[in-house]
């Protein structure tokens, strides 16, 4: 097996991956959590280090941010999508014939281990003894996982109707008597698990798919180095390839390097108009990355105004 048999589906569910943890890194909860952990209430141990939950919540009044937060979070947990944790571990990361498992054997054993780690997280019992009695009944959980999928699809996101009693019961008249006490010890151990959840998965990123996505663009801009010379057509699309992740991955500075080099090699092909395009491509990325307003000397806009017909009712 070789970078070649990477095909895009591959190279599309890494790319998604990385721009759905773009995403939390851009959430108020993330940023919040990150930069907050100093005044501590409570203690836990998660399954990679310890975390500390902060005395002070982020003011999110109606869970706007939390909402959002857990949405895309999920969206690793869950089965349905090619970027998830078990589909690429089934798929790609499998030390049996897994294609990254064979290219990346060290990453590929990081991202097992963690993906292990967070398996057991989620299957274990809660570290704190949360018991809810209402009419008679008294309400709990059996894992970590039971307790965040109730909380998310209870109500949060989605109002499961085998869930929603047991939500409501922890989730509802939160500031009368003893809940007053009881919910901000429910609500920090909540935090607590999507925090653990967090933590595992950008370390995923960060240490798994990040540095894979990053060879796989050094190999299309090798090979088209390589090629540029002998098969200036290979050596186009090897390029094309780069720049579409360096797109995704907002790598600006390639995005600026390979546009300059298909700007060469469209006037090699004889296509003028797309040389210009990959020139001025480059140009706007670059006054981007300065700061600078965009420079709409060179475009034409034409409209034309027409004035409005009335219908026959009007």
């Amino acid at each position: 097996m070789s970078f070649s048999d990477i095909d895009k589906e591959l190279v599309d569910s890494l790319l998604i991956f990385f721009r759905r943890i773009e995403e939390l890194r851009k959430t108020r909860f993330y940023s919040y959590y990150k930069k907050n952990v100093s005044e501590v209430s409570i203690q836990f141990e998660g399954p990679t280090k310890q975390l500390e939950i902060t005395e002070n919540e982020l003011d999110d009044e109606n869970d706007e941010f939390l909402r959002s937060f857990v949405a895309i979070l999920r969206l690793f947990l869950l089965d349905i999508d090619n970027f998830s944790l078990r589909y690429l571990a089934e798929n790609y990361f499998n030390p049996d014939q897994g294609l990254l498992f064979q290219l990346f054997p060290n990453e590929s054993n990081v991202f097992n281990n963690l993906r292990s780690a967070l398996k057991d997280f989620l299957n274990s019992k809660p570290q704190l003894d949360l018991i809810r009695g209402f009419r008679d009944k008294d309400y709990s959980f059996e894992s970590n996982l039971e307790m965040l999928y109730n909380f998310a699809y209870g109500g949060l996101i989605h109002s499961n109707i085998d869930k929603l009693e047991k939500y409501f019961v922890f989730n509802l008249h939160v500031n009368e008597g003893k809940n007053a006490i009881f919910y901000p010890t429910y609500r920090n151990y909540i935090i607590f698990i999507l925090l653990n959840i967090l933590n595992i998965i950008d370390q995923i990123s960060t240490n798994v798919i990040e540095k894979i996505i990053s060879e796989v663009l050094n190999y299309h801009i090798n090979k088209g180095n390589e090629l540029y010379h002998t098969e200036t057509t290979k050596a186009n699309t090897h390029y094309n390839s780069a720049l579409y992740i360096a797109n995704l991955t907002e790598d600006y500075e390639n995005r600026i390097l390979i546009h300059q080099v298909l700007e060469e090699i469209s006037y090699i092909l004889n296509d003028e108009s797309l040389a210009k395009a990959h020139k001025n491509k480059a140009i706007e990325i670059e006054r981007a990355m300065k700061g600078l307003p965009p420079d709409f000397s060179d475009y034409n806009f034409s409209f034309d105004l027409r004035p409005h017909k009335k219908r026959e009712n009007e």
